[in-house]
C-alpha cells in the first residue's frame, strides 16, 4: 500500500475575501467554502504521495494567499 500524506488549511473571514481566496486554488486541489452566517469559512485539502510535494504545494497556496487576505 502506497504511502499518502495530507493536510487541511483553514481560513475563516468575509465572503468576499473567501471567494476570492476560492479562485486562486489550483485544478485538482480539493476545497470547500462554507457560509456560515456573519463569515466564511475556507477549507482546502490539500494530499500527496511525498512529504515534500506537500510541503510545495501548501507553501504555494500560502503564497497565492499572502496578499488576498486584506
Amino acid at each position: 500500500m502506497a504511502e499518502s500524506y495530507s493536510t487541511s488549511l483553514e481560513w475563516k473571514g468575509s465572503g468576499e475575501i473567501g471567494k476570492r481566496l476560492a479562485g486562486l486554488i489550483p485544478p485538482g486541489i480539493d476545497f470547500e467554502l462554507v457560509d456560515e452566517g456573519d463569515f466564511v469559512k475556507l477549507v482546502v485539502n490539500v494530499v500527496s504521495d511525498n512529504l515534500e510535494a506537500l510541503r510545495i504545494s501548501v507553501d504555494s497556496l500560502l503564497t497565492l494567499f499572502s496578499d488576498q487576505d486584506q
